[in-house]
């Protein structure tokens, strides 16, 4: 069962602590980075090594570039605003002909702050403050590709880039403020993620979307899972119609306790920005004696009723070396069975979802550079959102199942 699971892993780690982890990586062809650090002294913060390559700033009138608009209005009447207090801000651009009405809506990643010295060190940086976010952006390659070779289902579909400033999966609903050295921090997120949907609804046209697909990667995977459901009670409030999948990317973050401390510090972040009421509320229900379960996506997959079809590593780079915290071949495997075994009985007991689960040593990217059942991630996507994985031979479960450590699983 996973508690002997897991008390094997602790074993493991035990003898093999002092196993040598990957240093800060370089930079990688799809803009992200390799493995950062697997411990700093401010908590567990992917931020360092989250370089969207697709997120520069783009001339009006480019085929990739998307508008930014920033809730100042919101920030003013209802508190949504980044950890430092200023606004915050999403990025579209306009879906064209058969796209029109059609959505991906990606929430950026980039890790927690798990400490009040790790939130405010991120306050001064864009994961923490828009005081330095561009006016318009370019999104492009992978889900946000404007080529229908790249990119077949979503070319042409509206795109929206949710910016990442409030430190927890845009789950905080704390109304109070934490003074904090010469800053005051506010932890906000929930509120940010409600006025950017009802902005998105009723200044952009989601209101009038028939096809929405919500994602994220890393941090932004997890708040596909926490806030899945809320994204499509929301949007169908407004256009009933519509079908609303989630696809999260590499946020499938197992609930343990390594050297790394990952429990202990996303369980802080849970409590310090009063996020039981910003993540799903049926695992809220579920959990009365453990709320702060509900911030782990192992323990949320059981109560998410909307479609998902997760992308999402057996062996992620970033959580074996900052959830884990070891490297051993051996250890790294068990990792892998025990996050596997975890897909299927908390995210595939659910006849609705399926996953794309590779096995190739990475974190978040890697869009049609693997290939699973002779599908690339685009293809499957397609199929799965096509057929459902009730309609697929495989029923919606892409394994690649090959142990690690694994090359050629990280090429097409």
């Amino acid at each position: 069962n996973m508690a002997r699971v897991l008390g094997v892993l602790l074993a493991l780690c035990a003898l093999a602590h002092a196993a040598v982890l990957p240093a800060r990586g370089t930079r990688r062809t799809d803009g992200l980075l390799t493995v950062a650090e697997a411990f700093n002294d401010n908590g567990i913060d992917d931020g360092a090594i989250y370089h969207p390559g697709w997120f520069t700033e783009a001339p009006m009138g480019a085929p990739t570039t998307a508008q930014g608009y920033f809730l100042r209005d919101e920030a003013a009447s209802l508190g949504a605003v980044c950890l430092d207090g200023t606004p915050s801000a999403y990025y579209h651009r306009a879906g064209t002909g058969s796209g029109a009405n059609k959505w991906y809506i990606h929430q950026q990643g980039g890790g927690w702050c798990e400490s009040l010295d790790s939130c405010y060190g991120r306050a001064q940086t864009d994961l923490g403050s828009s005081k330095a976010y561009p006016a318009t952006a370019s999104l492009d390659g992978g889900y946000f590709d404007v080529n229908a070779s790249i990119n077949p289902m979503m070319y042409n579909w509206n795109m929206v880039f949710m910016r990442y400033c409030d430190g927890n999966s845009f789950s905080g609903n704390n109304a109070t403020t934490t003074p904090y050295r010469n800053l005051t921090l506010h932890f906000r997120g929930k509120i940010i993620l409600d006025a950017q949907i009802n902005s998105l609804l009723h200044q952009r046209g989601l209101a009038s979307a028939t096809d929405v697909v919500v994602s994220g990667c890393s941090a932004g995977g997890l708040a596909t899972f926490l806030h899945c459901d809320h994204w499509a009670t929301s949007i169908k409030a407004a256009a009933a119609g519509a079908k609303v999948v989630c696809m999260p990317d590499s946020g499938f973050f197992l609930d343990f306790e390594g050297p790394p401390k990952y429990h202990s510090g996303m369980t802080w972040a849970f409590y310090q920005q009063n996020s039981s009421s910003g993540v799903n509320s049926a695992c809220i229900a579920g959990n009365p004696q453990e709320p702060s379960r509900c911030m782990f996506a192992q323990h949320t997959a059981p109560f998410v009723q909307t479609p998902m079809f997760p992308l999402q590593s057996a062996y992620d780079s970033w959580q074996v070396a900052n959830d884990l915290g070891n490297k051993d071949v051996a250890v790294v495997n068990q990792w892998g069975k025990n996050l596997t075994a975890l897909v299927e009985t908390q995210l595939l007991q659910h006849s609705q979802h399926g996953i794309f689960l590779d096995s190739c040593y990475h974190h978040c990217g890697m869009w049609n550079s693997i290939r699973i059942d002779g599908a690339l991630s685009s293809t499957a996507l397609m199929e799965w959102y096509s057929k459902g994985s009730s309609g697929l031979p495989n029923k919606g479960f892409y394994n690649q199942n090959k142990p690690y450590v694994c090359a050629a699983c990280c090429k097409p």
